[in-house]
């Protein structure tokens, strides 16, 4: 595999932009954050904004130099698994894909992406203020 300068380069930015984002088989998450809803491809809100809806979003801007992919979004409540949701990431340097979730009373929610071999590539946490 050859590999240039530019596509290390990214990852290390990536790396140092978002510690707690993985590379695994050209997929990565660039930057995540949750909202209330999307529009446009776009979050709209805050993280602040979801405490006042019964549903809280994370929104992903995800890189993928490879072959169409999978990733897996698991909701955790008080670290218990909830939900999974898969969501298709084709090849783009930054895909925009979201996952929602009805919070059912939950004040505190995590979120971790994984790839279509299960490794995680993002966790993030979001609690309402």
């Amino acid at each position: 595999m050859n590999l240039s300068t530019k596509p290390i380069l990214s990852l290390v930015s990536a790396v140092l932009l978002c510690s707690a984002t993985a590379w695994s088989d050209g997929v990565s998450v660039l930057r995540g954050q949750f909202t209330d809803h999307v529009v446009g491809g776009r979050p709209q809100g805050d993280a602040a904004a979801a405490a006042a809806t019964r549903e809280v979003t994370y929104w992903m801007e995800v890189a993928n130099s490879g072959a169409p992919a999978a990733v897996t979004v698991v909701w955790k409540v008080g670290g218990r698994e909830v939900r999974r949701q898969s969501l298709d990431v084709g090849r783009a340097p930054r895909w925009r894909t979201w996952a929602a979730f009805r919070r059912n009373g939950a004040n505190a929610v995590e979120v971790e992406v994984l790839d279509a071999a299960g490794a995680s590539l993002h966790t993030a946490r979001w609690a309402a203020p």
